[in-house]
């Protein structure tokens, strides 16, 4: 099998596509505000999105959240009704989490604020 060898150019051209290519598909974008009358972020989280055909995906890895809408500000949306309610949930039910939903409480514990 022979190796081909990009030069500089060659390689700064190929780079450029794929970032485009993935670009187009997928995106990270910083949450500022949970759009909520009760709670508020102390700080930016960062939503994927991922693009399809028809629809958009939005998701929060940090508690495996996520919805999709037609719509980057839909599907955004839908995630921080998701994430308050998965907050809401959780705080609720404290006494009897199990490891995984108790490291996502205190993950949002971190995270939100109450007005």
């Amino acid at each position: 099998m022979e190796q081909t060898i990009l030069t500089d150019d060659q390689y700064a051209d190929l780079s450029k596509k794929i970032i485009h290519a993935l670009e187009r598909k997928y995106k990270i974008v910083p949450l500022n505000s949970l759009r909520h009358p009760r709670y508020f972020l102390r700080s930016p989280v960062y939503v994927a999105l991922e693009f399809t055909d028809d629809q958009v995906i939005a998701s929060l890895d940090d508690i495996e959240a996520f919805c999709c809408a037609n719509t980057e500000f839909e599907a955004t949306s839908q995630l921080c009704e998701e994430i308050v309610q998965i907050y809401e949930d959780l705080m609720e039910d404290q006494a009897t989490l199990a490891p995984l939903p108790r490291k996502w409480l205190a993950y949002l514990k971190e995270t939100i604020g109450c007005k």
